[in-house]
């Protein structure tokens, strides 16, 4: 690699000479380009002459001015490399070389070739034909912890590494068994006995035991400091194994969701030893689980999922899934895939361009997911500012044209929010709407706030940096200054990280349960900075009533209270719905879209007569 950089790096200093034409250049020339050494800068010329990429004719003497002829073609140089490094999977190299030395040829080359190589693919590999599913995610993986999961994708990762004692299936509205093939409770709810199946393995071989549930468990909900979704687990009074396959849980008090507690991502069981050996540090980059897919490398740049042929449910069809993380790459720079691919389009403003292509095709079949995401903007009452009035905070609610917005910017904006969930979009909820105010009406609001031209501070980040900069011109318009800081969504993860900003623009992806309103309510990087103590009381009391009440439609109902709330007071502002896409070839058998919208792995096959004709 070395030797391709310093052939780049000469290439470009001297990139107005012309290729195969002699100039002059002298060693000392050189040693500034390369920074170092003479006698090191001979060796690199004498490398570069016998690849046949200069011609070096040395003048005589010390000093004296030598001729040098660029005879190789720096950009089929650079594109091989930035191949080479992309099959190494060194991702993030190869575009921090096609970044400094790549003209807009050398770019569109290797996206071109990139985009060749992704989706599915079939392959010779030790005497046996190997799948793999390779695709692109604009957005760092954050975690692979379980625990610790926040962004919609590392919780989708979570699923195809881990397993939970139940599961939850979606469509029956029922609990499934999963690591525990049968439960029992007592009559007061508080008692739970969890019998696990037998010859479980986690991926490093061991058999899992009732004490790497015990350890699961407490980790999490021990440790609230550390793990958000340790509310889930507040009622559970000890977690205890009677015996190697059988794991006692008692409760404070019967909680009517317990067993949903137990099917979500953060209640994965994890292997004690392998934690303890390892750390949480290294165990959230290099995790091991019991789930259908293991990993097999992960680092900046790539990860790579390979089928576990332990799985307790069998092996998956599918044997590779290789993730190209590019979050400096703008969503759509990469073609679409071959036929023969599956791809996943987040968030992805382009796939209405190449969904036209696809459409022109009765091969492909192409499905949108609605309301994926609802965009947020989470008030701050943990911080004094303009903020803490409500009257400011309705102010900007009518500020934001949701319709304008949408009209403004497109792409993947659908309606306007009226709330979290999305089915109150279609619903008679619109005609509760509170009435558009006029500007006069609006600039009272700010008058009533005391608003006296205070900096508003607003963090978001890459991925709604659209949405946050037409949002900071609208409150200008309404002469509120705006400072918004567009940040990654690593720093972000973090409460205390946005303890400084009056508001925060965050999406959120609806998968469609009460879990997962829940959790907007009851953990810190969510909605908790956003209550004042009245607020904070009422929702405590009505979360708390939503844990004992047994029956589903009133805790919907309950649900439906909470975010009235929430609008009441405008402490949160529901914005737009976004969608997503996900369009697969037809030769696809198995494809099942989750609740997040994306793909489930240990699903997929590939039907050889369709991929072939």
């Amino acid at each position: 690699m070395l030797t391709v950089l310093h052939f780049l790096e000469l290439r470009s200093f001297f990139r107005d000479q012309e290729d195969h034409v002699a100039f002059p250049v002298t060693v000392e020339k050189l040693t500034g380009i390369w920074h170092c050494t003479p006698r090191y800068t001979k060796m690199i010329i004498r490398k570069l002459s016998e690849l046949g990429w200069i011609e070096w004719q040395a003048g005589r003497g010390r000093g004296h001015t030598s001729l040098l002829t660029i005879q190789a073609d720096a950009e089929e140089i650079l594109v091989q490399e930035g191949k080479l490094k992309m099959e190494r999977g060194e991702v993030n190299e190869a575009m921090e070389l096609m970044n400094r030395f790549g003209s807009s040829s050398a770019k569109n080359r290797l996206m071109d070739w990139l985009s060749d190589g992704m989706g599915f693919s079939t392959q010779m590999v030790s005497d046996r034909l190997e799948d793999t599913l390779r695709f692109p995610v604009y957005r760092n993986i954050v975690t692979l912890d379980p625990a610790l999961s926040y962004y919609t994708f590392d919780a989708h990762i979570g699923g195809q590494l881990f397993n939970t004692l139940v599961e939850y299936d979606p469509d029956r509205r029922t609990i499934q068994p999963s690591i525990a093939h049968f439960w029992e409770t007592s009559e007061d709810g508080r008692s739970w006995t969890f019998h696990l199946k037998k010859s479980i393995l986690f991926h490093h071989g061991r058999e899992l035991t009732a004490h790497d549930v015990v350890f699961s468990i407490d980790r999490v909900r021990l440790r609230p400091e550390r793990f958000e979704s340790s509310w889930m687990f507040r009622d559970i009074e000890q977690v205890v194994a009677l015996d190697h396959k059988t794991v006692h849980f008692q409760l404070k008090q019967a909680n009517s969701l317990f067993l949903r507690f137990l099917s979500t991502v953060p209640a994965s069981i994890l292997p004690e030893d392998v934690v303890l050996r390892k750390g949480e540090a290294d165990f959230s980059r290099n995790p091991v689980g019991t789930g259908p897919f293991q990993v097999t490398r992960m680092q900046d740049g790539i990860c790579v999922l390979e089928a576990f042929p332990g799985h307790f449910r069998g092996r998956p069809q599918l044997d590779r899934v290789e993730i190209l993380i590019l979050p400096d790459m703008e969503p759509g720079r990469l073609k679409e895939p071959d036929w023969t691919s599956v791809f996943t389009s987040y968030g992805d403003p382009s796939h209405g361009e190449w969904g036209e292509r696809l459409s022109q095709s009765c091969e492909w079949i192409d499905t949108e997911m609605l309301f994926a995401c609802c965009t947020l903007l989470v008030f701050n009452q943990w911080k004094v500012g303009p903020q803490n009035h409500p009257a400011f905070r309705r102010a900007l609610h009518h500020m934001i044209d949701r319709k304008q917005m949408i009209d403004d910017l497109g792409g993947d904006l659908v309606v306007p929010a009226l709330g979290f969930r999305p089915h109150h979009a279609y619903t008679g909820r619109a005609e509760k709407e509170e009435e558009a105010l006029s500007r006069a009406q609006i600039l009272a609001l700010l008058e009533e706030s005391g608003y006296r031209g205070e900096v508003f501070r607003v963090a978001s980040n890459p991925y709604h940096v659209e949405d946050a900069l037409w949002i900071r011109d609208r409150l200008e318009s309404f002469g509120i200054e705006v400072v918004m800081d567009v940040r990654c969504v690593e720093e972000l993860m973090d409460y205390e990280d946005w303890a400084r900003y009056d508001c925060r623009l965050f999406g959120n992806v609806f998968t469609g349960d009460e879990i997962c309103e829940l959790e907007m309510y009851l953990q810190k990087n969510y909605f908790l900075a956003a209550f004042d103590p009245q607020t904070t009381q009422q929702v405590r009391q009505l979360t708390e009533e939503i844990f004992r009440e047994e029956e589903g439609l009133r805790r919907q109902e309950m649900l439906d209270e909470l975010e009235e709330l929430m609008k009441q007071t405008h402490s949160i502002l529901y914005l737009v719905y976004k969608k997503s896409n996900t369009s697969f070839h037809q030769s696809v058998r198995g494809v099942s879209i989750n609740t997040s919208g994306w793909l489930d792995f240990d699903k997929i096959w590939f039907h050889p007569q369709t991929a072939r004709s």
